[in-house]
């Protein structure tokens, strides 16, 4: 099925067929366990881990692990992870107009990516083997300015509060955000952001699942370069900007040593705080996802 469109349109379809009535949609009926039941038939995940680990053994242990994680996001119902550290917002939902195995295929690769190392126990499992060698990293390059929280970017946000202001994270920061948000939920990142004082008070303003993805969905790779034509506001904004942009991307470990001395130059010439900057860089990229 991972390679045949059609036995996917038609696993959609009979998903669809359902009636999802309220008592249907509620956590661990059973509907949620037939449409959990059918994924397991399938090589969905199987087909997902063939793209990430060209081990079998890797592969194999993956399949299975992932494999019983989209259950439990399909059903509401604890197998082996701890649902007190569920992100519930983050759950399948059948009344969302989308496709069942399109969403089986998008979660699955995230949830590969960021437990792996843990998972393989091995210590092999690192963040190259999702790259090829361009350096394409399908778990995060397929996101494009798809919700962390399993949601969809707007515009909405900024049409709300024009003065809305989002320090998005770089480096170590932004990594242990996005694993905050996969292993727990938006609230744990949005703890780190606090935790670390990267956060603006405009913020407060948004729902927790929207303040995450303003402040760490990835920007597209063919979109991130916009931003050195965007207007800059203080003087010696260009270099900061050339910097940053990469460090937003799906593309992971992207350490910049410059940036921050780029961001210090920039604060003193304008005579405004370090904080300021990289606020003004990550709102910038925040409405760049929102458009």
């Amino acid at each position: 099925m991972a390679d045949d469109s059609d036995a996917r349109e038609e696993l959609d379809r009979h998903v669809r067929d359902i009636d999802w009535t309220d008592k249907a949609v509620e956590f661990g009926s059973r509907e949620r366990m037939l449409v959990a039941a059918w994924m397991q038939q399938t090589d969905l995940v199987a087909g997902e881990m063939r793209r990430l680990y060209p081990v079998e053994e890797q592969r194999d242990t993956m399949t299975r692990w992932v494999t019983i994680r989209v259950f439990e996001k399909i059903t509401g119902t604890p197998v082996e992870s701890k649902s007190t550290q569920w992100n519930w917002n983050g759950l399948w939902d059948p009344t969302e107009p989308t496709s069942f195995c399109g969403w089986v295929r998008r979660i699955s690769l995230p949830l590969a990516q960021w437990n792996a190392k843990r998972v393989l126990r091995s210590g092999t499992a690192s963040t190259s083997m999702f790259e090829d060698e361009d350096g394409h990293n399908p778990a995060f390059d397929d996101a494009s300015s798809t919700s962390v929280a399993g949601g969809t970017v707007t515009a909405a946000p900024f049409e709300r509060n024009p003065a809305l202001r989002v320090p998005r994270p770089v480096g170590r920061i932004r990594e242990r955000m996005m694993r905050a948000v996969t292993d727990g939920a938006c609230e744990d990142a949005i703890r780190i952001a606090r935790e670390t004082g990267l956060w603006h008070h405009t913020l407060d303003t948004l729902d927790t699942d929207t303040a995450c993805t303003l402040m760490l969905a990835p920007i597209p790779q063919d979109m991130a370069p916009l931003l050195e034509h965007d207007p800059h506001p203080w003087a010696g904004m260009d270099e900061a900007v050339r910097l940053y942009w990469p460090t937003q991307t799906s593309r992971r470990r992207v350490w910049q040593p410059d940036l921050k001395r780029a961001v210090q130059r920039v604060a003193a010439a304008n005579r405004i705080t370090e904080f300021d900057v990289i606020t003004e860089l990550g709102t910038m990229a925040a409405r760049l996802i929102s458009d």
